[in-house]
């Protein structure tokens, strides 16, 4: 469905989208709310009932979820849900939504050359089934037409015939549905009156953000986990409601799922194996074997020593071995040897081998450090910048006119920063550019989240990685992240956006983060203010 939103210009988005990819969408527009609404100027699709609410602003959500389960109906449903919307009145997003949940008994007839598949069509729209048992269809057919309320159409007739337009979207909280076959669970959330929202995960801040939003509460805490349904996850690796009730839990399940969300039943039983086998069943353990599971050696169809020395000489492929001496071979005694030689640890669970080439503790050592956190408080949380200068490429009319340094780049500040804006990629709004760090559990488990920015520092404007950080940085860890910010600055995110020319006044300029020049290098804010207090007095000393 491709609609057209404005809100200072135009802008055509494809719905349906994932929450965090309308919301990027729409903050590329300049609409920066949690829950955004824009004016909807024109819906492509024909016959879409959203065309008479074009004119309108609208609350996005609503239209992009809209959207979802209009994909989810057929040809034929989509067009008895266009008519009747159409046809009958319905002018809100609450009632189209709701349409979309309450198609029982309503029927649109187009061919009337086969009164028994008319019956037929009815008989499906009314009870959602064939028949247990054979009936005249067009008896069925006469008599339901009777006693419907029939609506001729230019395109058709349509016939009420036990229609009723439920309530299951009440216009606040939005109905269970699941959209992604990526979901690996749903849970089920409730704010203190009641009401309910749910969290498909794996999720993201962006829908979190949505459903406590809807729910009118500010954190997690404040609303209580009352169901967990499981979708593609192995039954012992299930969490109760009341395992993941708090945030950090959440997070770490929800990592768990981001993990697993690919993979197919066999993927999934060899999991569950390789968890039992460990012993190590938290959220953050499994996702770490998740990640590694092709460092184990799992096998459901052997159960004990000589059942895997025959597996191994008869089926593996790895050995060659004459028919005649097979009778003679001591298969416990070739598993149990081979066990012993190949991996650190290895034994047998309910459901069948499992060894590994690494000891186990190993495994347990992960803490969910890069996890993507589903809720950022301040509370706690300090800032740490790191600094460099910026260098531009100033080009007037497809020609070099020089390089731009600090000073001369000051005037061009709101200009870089709007740039800066545009240039975040959906999933970034949380972490910032840590959303993409996998340097060091250390670092990532202390700063939350960094931001490419600009700042005015006496006159001369520097490039800067903002940093909200838990706990002081060691000077081992600062090199860390100063190596991350320098490939980024030069291979990553700097790199494209200098790509990207500014029109300024002048021309047009190329921002560059990075440089090989030996002028050119990171600093702490503490480094930041050595060094110019150093240019200072070279400068009074000159003088």
């Amino acid at each position: 469905m491709k609609i057209t939103i404005l809100n200072g210009g135009h802008r055509s988005i494809e719905l349906p989208l994932s929450d965090e990819e309308l919301n990027f969408q729409m903050r590329q527009m300049g609409i920066r709310e949690t829950i955004p609404k824009g004016k909807l100027v024109k819906v492509s699709e024909k016959d879409n009932p959203l065309q008479k609410l074009e004119g309108q602003f609208l609350n996005m959500d609503e239209v992009n979820f809209f959207a979802r389960r209009m994909e989810h109906l057929t040809e034929y449903e989509r067009k008895v849900l266009e008519a009747y919307a159409n046809n009958c009145g319905v002018s809100t997003m609450k009632d189209l939504i709701n349409l979309t949940f309450s198609m029982k008994g309503l029927s649109l007839l187009t061919d009337f050359s086969d009164a028994s598949q008319v019956g037929v069509r009815l008989y499906m729209d009314e009870f959602s089934r064939m028949p247990e048992e054979q009936i005249n269809f067009i008896e069925f057919a006469e008599d339901s037409l009777k006693e419907s309320d029939v609506k001729v159409l230019p395109y058709g007739v349509l016939v009420d015939h036990g229609f009723e337009l439920l309530e299951v979207y009440n216009g606040r909280t939005f109905p269970k549905f699941i959209v992604s076959e990526e979901t690996v669970a749903v849970v089920e959330v409730q704010n203190t009156t009641g009401d309910k929202e749910y969290l498909y995960m794996p999720t993201d801040i962006c829908s979190m953000d949505k459903v406590k939003e809807r729910l009118q509460v500010r954190e997690y805490r404040e609303i209580k986990v009352t169901e967990v349904e499981n979708l593609r996850l192995p039954d012992t690796l299930v969490p109760i409601p009341e395992d993941i009730n708090e945030i950090q839990q959440l997070t770490l399940f929800n990592e768990m799922c981001r993990k697993v969300r690919r993979f197919h039943e066999a993927e999934q039983n060899q999991l569950a194996m390789a968890v039992q086998f460990t012993g190590l069943t938290n959220f953050s353990n499994v996702a770490y074997i998740a990640t590694h599971l092709n460092e184990f050696e799992i096998n459901p169809t052997v159960h004990n020593d000589e059942e895997y020395g025959k597996y191994l000489i008869t089926e593996s492929g790895l050995f060659e071995v004459d028919e005649l001496l097979l009778p003679h071979i001591n298969y416990a005694a070739f598993g149990a040897d081979k066990k012993a030689g190949t991996f650190e640890v290895s034994g047998y669970v309910d459901d069948g081998f499992v060894g590994v080439t690494r000891p186990i503790e190993e495994y347990s050592q992960y803490k969910g450090e890069f996890a993507d956190p589903l809720e950022i408080t301040e509370e706690g949380l300090e800032k740490f910048c790191l600094f460099s200068p910026l260098i531009a490429n100033l080009n007037m009319r497809g020609i070099a006119e020089g390089e731009l340094y600090g000073s001369d780049l000051v005037q061009y500040l709101e200009i870089i920063e709007e740039a800066i804006e545009r240039e975040k990629c959906e999933g970034e709004e949380a972490r910032g550019l840590m959303h993409y760090f996998d340097e060091s559990r250390e670092v990532a488990a202390k700063v939350v989240s960094a931001h490419p920015k600009v700042v005015d520092v006496d006159g001369e404007l520097y490039g800067v990685l903002e940093c909200k950080i838990r706990d002081p940085l060691t000077e081992e860890e600062i090199k860390i992240l100063k190596d991350f910010w320098t490939g980024q600055m030069s291979d990553g995110w700097g790199e494209g956006f200098e790509q990207h020319p500014l029109t300024v006044e002048d021309g047009e300029i190329y921002i560059s983060f990075w440089s090989r020049k030996s002028f050119w290098s990171v600093m702490t804010e503490r480094e930041l203010i050595g060094e110019q207090q150093v240019q200072n007095t070279e400068t009074q000393m000159h003088i």
